[in-house]
């Protein structure tokens, strides 16, 4: 297992840097985050042994039993999935990052578990890009009112916005408008520098069209069991 993490890890590393290149972006720049839902303590280890430090998970459990499980203070725990408010202390307790903030209410509980943890989290509000009904997400219209709710929060560090672009059709145009409010946001905000965009399928062309932070799943774990 080791050896092949090892090797899809410089595989996507590669890939992220002639990505970069085309676009002159330094490849240092582009965080990446290892979804390992539904992936063992094992697999994370091998991923961290092989340079990986930041990791993503979809459930709030899952999320409970790998902390404790590996207790690695140096891994980076970045929540991905949606919220569920039954689970927003064991995201609260567990998770470094929340990416799919999309509801003040959430936001809210969020804080003050984190006000009685002592400790702050960072956050990416979720902007449903693609407009889809069946996805989770602010309307991008509704970002900067959003944001400054969320930048009020005195737990909860504002970092950027997490989308979803559709896997075909419009993508690109998806990402280009992702860009342009993610640019916006951040001439009010400067600290919400990061853009969440990409995965396994379509991160090269995020990359080229301005993410700086990416969730890679398959590539480096494989295919899901």
């Amino acid at each position: 297992m080791q050896k092949e993490i090892e090797k899809n890890i410089k595989l996507l590393q590669s890939r992220v840097s002639e990505a970069c290149s085309s676009v002159e972006l330094e490849s240092n720049n582009i965080s990446v985050i290892a979804v390992s839902k539904r992936k063992s303590t094992d697999h994370i280890k091998a991923a961290f042994n092989a340079g990986i430090t930041n990791f993503g998970e979809n459930y709030a459990q899952e999320l409970q039993q790998k902390c404790e499980e590996l207790n690695m203070n140096d891994i980076v725990w970045h929540f991905i999935g949606p919220i569920q408010s039954n689970k927003v202390k064991l995201i609260s307790r567990h998770a470094n990052w929340v990416h799919s903030i999309d509801r003040l209410s959430i936001a809210e509980k969020i804080n003050k578990e984190c006000a009685l943890l002592n400790k702050t989290i960072n956050a990416c509000i979720q902007v449903n890009i693609s407009e889809e009904e069946t996805k989770s997400g602010i309307a991008s219209s509704e970002l900067l009112d959003f944001a400054s709710h969320i930048d009020s929060l005195d737990y909860i560090n504002l970092k950027g916005i997490m989308v979803l672009p559709k896997i075909s059709g419009n993508a690109t145009k998806e990402m280009v408008k992702s860009k342009l409010i993610h640019n916006e946001l951040v001439s009010f905000y400067p600290k919400a520098s990061y853009l969440s965009m990409g995965t396994t399928s379509d991160f090269e062309a995020a990359i080229k069209l301005g993410s700086n932070m990416i969730r890679i799943g398959e590539l480096i774990f494989g295919e899901r069991d």
